[in-house]
C-alpha cells in the first residue's frame, strides 16, 4: 500500500510503500513517528494506486502534547491537496513582496541578481527546471514571474504561478526573504 504524507512545516509531499497492515491496524501514526516525522506538523493520504479520491487524515497532539488525537476523516483528492499547498505558498510569496519587494506603480517587484532561485515548473506541457528572474504583483494581488529555462537561457517568458509545482514556489520566497 502506498501513503501520501503531507509535512506542513516545510510543505513536502512523500510517498512511502508501507506494508498493508499498518493501515489495516491502525498503526501508521507510530510507524510515521519511529521514522521521525513531526506528528503536530503531518497529514497522510492511504489509498491503492490508482484509487482517487483517497481517504484523508488530520492528526494532532493534544495540548499537553504526548498525544495523537484524530481531528476527524473526511473525503478529499490528492488534487485538493496540492493546490492547498499552492495557495499557501501563493499567499506567502505575496507577504514576502509586500515586506521585501520594491514598490512600483502598480504594487511590488522583487528583481533576483545573480543568484537566481531554480524551481520545477511547466512551460507549456513540458516539464522543466526555470531560472526565476523576478517577480512582481499588482495591487490586486496578481503575480507575475518571469524566468527562463535553465537549459535555453535565450529568452524570458511569464510563468502561470499555476504551472509550478507544489512546494517550489518555497525557493522563490526564501530568496526574497533572506535577502
Amino acid at each position: 500500500m502506498k501513503i501520501i504524507v503531507l509535512n506542513s512545516g516545510d510543505l513536502r509531499i512523500e510517498v512511502i510503500s508501507v506494508p498493508d497492515h499498518l493501515v489495516e491496524d491502525g498503526k501508521i501514526e507510530e510507524f510515521l513517528q519511529s521514522e521521525y516525522y513531526p506528528l503536530n506538523k503531518f497529514s497522510w493520504m492511504a489509498g491503492s494506486i490508482g484509487y482517487v479520491p483517497v481517504t484523508f487524515h488530520e492528526y494532532d497532539l493534544d495540548e499537553k502534547g504526548n498525544e495523537i488525537s484524530s481531528n476527524g476523516r473526511l473525503t478529499s483528492s490528492i488534487y485538493d491537496s496540492v493546490q492547498d499547498i499552492k495557495r499557501r505558498e501563493r499567499h506567502e510569496l505575496r507577504k514576502a513582496l509586500l515586506s521585501h519587494g520594491n514598490e512600483v506603480d502598480d504594487g511590488y517587484e522583487y528583481t533576483f541578481g545573480p543568484e537566481c532561485p531554480i524551481i520545477a515548473a511547466y512551460n507549456g506541457d513540458e516539464p522543466c527546471d526555470v531560472v526565476i528572474l523576478s517577480v512582481r504583483m499588482d495591487r490586486k494581488g496578481i503575480l507575475t514571474i518571469i524566468g527562463e529555462e535553465k537549459l535555453d537561457r535565450t529568452y524570458s517568458f511569464e510563468l502561470d504561478p499555476d504551472n509550478i509545482f507544489a512546494g517550489q514556489m518555497e525557493f522563490v520566497t526564501s530568496e526574497i526573504v533572506v535577502k
